[in-house]
């Protein structure tokens, strides 16, 4: 009878214990899941966020005889003029583009000469192709300035 209880108790003690560690070895493979899940969303966000935090700005620098001052920030999907002064002109718009070329840049919107602080939206841009700011007088087709993004 010893024996038999003896058995009995060792029989379900190993039971136990074997139950015990495959469930820790479930949880342990949902901790991991839920691990690798979260790290796949922080690695999402991180690119996600890459683009929206990113900050680039510069200081305008006149040419072509005209003159355009202030500075030109990139920041949260946004392009804001601070400080901003132009020579005056009918037809002067912002444009982002590569190394000054108006030809193969995006324009952005008309721009105020005489407003010294202004934002621009750029939701939705792809503003990674560009790396100057550039202010165009589209009547003259006359580049006033840019600014080189840092």
């Amino acid at each position: 009878m010893n024996l038999t209880k003896t058995t009995i108790g060792a029989f379900a003690l190993t039971t136990t214990l074997l139950l015990g560690a495959c469930g820790n070895d479930d949880m342990k493979k949902d901790e991991n899941m839920d691990t690798k899940s979260e790290m796949k969303d922080k690695d999402m966000s991180k690119d996600n966020m890459k683009d929206k935090d990113m900050m680039m700005s510069g200081m305008f620098k006149s040419m072509n005889d005209e003159m355009v001052e202030g500075k030109a920030t990139i920041k949260d999907n946004k392009l804001m003029l601070t400080d901003f002064k132009s020579s005056k002109a009918p037809d002067l718009h912002v444009y982002l583009t590569k190394d000054g070329n108006v030809d193969k840049g995006m324009e952005i919107d008309k721009v105020d000469y005489n407003k010294m602080e202004q934002t621009f939206d750029l939701k939705d841009m792809d503003t990674s192709k560009y790396n100057e700011v550039t202010i165009y007088c589209k009547k003259a087709h006359v580049v006033f300035g840019s600014a080189k993004l840092k």
